[in-house]
């Protein structure tokens, strides 16, 4: 009798140790191309400042003569040179010696005007979207196929977690040791070699994958808008949810602010890392309306510029963005995201009256919105400095480096006419991964696509044997 239940046990084992192996290869397989592209596009876009400025430093650079004119002299030279164009929006430059950057919309297309502030001359005239970082940022967040391509990357980053689940049981030691636990060994069989090379490499890098994906979640196309939405719908009763003016929220969203009398609208820029409409900086928030109507293409930076000393740039640098008032309820909107999530700070003018009709800066950021304005600045490279962004670059490569050393392990481990060993019938994962997996797809339901995709495979593969 217990060898019989010795034997049930270890085959009960072996058919979990099965399906880990199907499950975790078959989760990487379905993800690998699109997480080649998130890492090489995330290493890349780590350093999109620094690119940038190399790539344009002779529209961006220039040497300072004398005064600079007033965001409101610049807007009015440039509405004497471009009529028939709109002003969205102004992004003020890091040092003194850099042109002030101004984003306009013609009938055509959207225009980047590189100024210089000191003898009111245009330095370029770019299309934002056709620069190499513009490109760079936009496979990191749709894979260049817009919302379709955003809803790609969501499922298969939430897929991610799993994956990193089902590899942590496989690399689990049943005794410890140094050697293909925790250093790769040194053996002739090629097999051996890139099982510990990927094992290893995987558990060093797989804490900072969890974080990068979790960290984005808030900006992805699906999840993220839920998110925003339920801690709007919670607060302010759960006010510890309510979201910064960062978050992410999409065009139908009705919101409301403190005051719920009053209807609000929502700004948004260009194209940008999410894949929606909003850039990482001025994503969707209840802002205040104007206490009269205006005509926004006439509205005057003058009734916002002199709210520009209330921001604490002496203290955390750089990170100015002035919006325009889209609507004829719409207001100015001077957005500060400086490298620090601490420094986040955001004034909502009246371009009637010039009143300040709200200021929202760290210290009114609910619980969560601080988790998640310093996990976004933390992801992007920034909140730690030079050091934030050389380790967020070794992560990735490392997590290259295992993807690459696991898809060599099964290219190696497989039979011919198979891309995965045979599950069978009664082969289960472990409960713990079962109620993992469960919790998963709660929190993130587009997992629910994935497992519809195996049961239509497992159903199509069984017909055909049949």
């Amino acid at each position: 009798m217990t060898e019989l239940n010795t034997s049930t046990v270890d085959k009960s084992a072996a058919g979990a140790m099965r399906a880990v192996f199907f499950w975790h290869g078959w989760s990487a397989l379905m993800i690998a191309p699109v997480l080649l592209v998130l890492l090489l596009t995330g290493s890349a876009y780590l350093f999109d400042r620094e690119f940038d400025q190399w790539w344009q430093q002779d529209a961006l650079e220039l040497t300072p003569e004398g005064t600079a004119a007033t965001l409101a002299q610049q807007q009015d030279f440039l509405r004497q040179q471009y009529p028939d164009w709109t002003i969205n929006r102004v992004v003020l430059p890091q040092q003194s010696a850099h042109a002030v950057r101004w984003q306009l919309t013609a009938s055509d297309a959207a225009h980047l005007i590189y100024l210089d502030p000191y003898r009111l001359q245009i330095r370029a005239d770019i299309d934002p979207a056709t620069q190499p970082m513009a490109i760079v940022r936009r496979l990191h967040g749709e894979l260049l196929a817009g919302p379709v391509g955003g809803y790609v990357i969501e499922w298969f980053s939430c897929w991610t977690l799993f994956l990193l689940l089902t590899g942590a049981w496989l690399w689990w030691p049943k005794h410890w040791r140094l050697a293909g636990v925790l250093v790769p060994r040194k053996r002739s069989d090629g097999r051996v070699h890139w099982r510990d090379w990927h094992a290893v490499l995987a558990l060093v890098s797989s804490l900072a994958l969890a974080f990068l994906v979790i960290s984005g979640m808030p900006w992805s196309t699906f999840w993220g808008k839920q998110f925003a939405q339920l801690g709007l719908d919670l607060s302010p009763k759960w006010h510890w949810v309510t979201p910064s003016p960062n978050f992410h929220l999409p065009d139908s969203v009705k919101t409301r602010a403190a005051d719920p009398h009053h209807e609000h609208k929502m700004q948004a820029s260009e194209v940008h890392v999410t894949g929606g409409k909003e850039s990482w900086v001025t994503e969707h928030h209840p802002a205040p309306v104007s206490t009269m109507q205006h005509q926004p293409q006439i509205a005057d930076i003058s009734k916002a510029e002199p709210y520009l000393a209330r921001l604490a740039l002496d203290t955390y640098g750089s990170g100015v963005r002035i919006f325009y008032p889209a609507t004829d309820k719409d207001v100015f909107k001077i957005n500060y995201v400086p490298d620090k999530a601490q420094g986040q700070q955001t004034l909502y003018i009246d371009p009637v009256s010039g009143e300040l009709l709200d200021d929202i800066g760290w210290q009114r950021y609910s619980a969560l919105a601080k988790v998640v304005e310093w996990g976004t600045m933390t992801h992007l490279g920034r909140q730690y400095g030079m050091w934030n962004q050389w380790l967020n670059l070794l992560f990735c490569l490392l997590v290259l480096a295992a993807l690459i050393a696991g898809l060599t392990l099964w290219w190696r481990r497989r039979k011919p006419g198979r891309w995965l060993p045979p599950l069978q019938s009664t082969d289960r994962l472990p409960l713990g991964l079962k109620l993992s997996l469960l919790v998963l797809v709660i929190l993130f339901p587009l997992l629910v696509l994935s497992l519809c995709a195996f049961m239509l495979v497992r159903f199509w593969r069984s017909r055909v044997a049949t």
